[in-house]
């Protein structure tokens, strides 16, 4: 893990399974509710920044703009607790625009620890440069 609670090998994040035992007791009788928490297992364990973007308001609204205004999401340790939908919603679509959400997400996350490495190789560049310079500085100086 990074400083910034990133996974450091740079595995993707995808959603492996549904969580059965996690499903309401009567899915599948006369008195099974229509929209409920759906927990799906993560393939490892969520970053702080994956997390901040899973929840935010972006996925928010592009979940809406897809079709999907009433579904939350929530990060609970290893699983994403898909709110407001069913199975028949997650089989008709919404499991495909999960997919491609966390794909998103994923590139987004990767880019900007990116561009932090190469900021920080830049700044340490540039403290190595002044360090070489103050060092010459005091070279030239003679006591004599």
């Amino acid at each position: 893990m990074t400083a910034h609670g990133e996974l450091a090998t740079g595995e993707a994040l995808r959603l492996s399974s549904i969580l059965t035992s996690g499903l309401p007791a009567l899915l599948g009788t006369g008195q099974a509710p229509t929209r409920y928490t759906v927990p799906v297992v993560f393939s490892r364990q969520v970053s702080v920044p994956e997390k901040t973007a899973i929840e935010g308001p972006e996925t928010v609204r592009r979940l809406a703009g897809r079709g999907y205004p009433q579904v939350t999401l929530q990060v609970s340790d290893r699983r994403l607790l898909v709110g407001h939908t069913s199975l028949e919603e997650l089989e008709e679509g919404l499991a495909h625009e999960l997919t491609l959400l966390l794909a998103d997400i994923g590139q987004a996350v990767s880019r900007e620890r990116d561009e932090r490495a190469a900021a920080a190789a830049v700044r340490q560049s540039a403290e190595s440069d002044r360090a070489v310079d103050v060092q010459r500085a005091v070279d030239r100086i003679v006591f004599a």
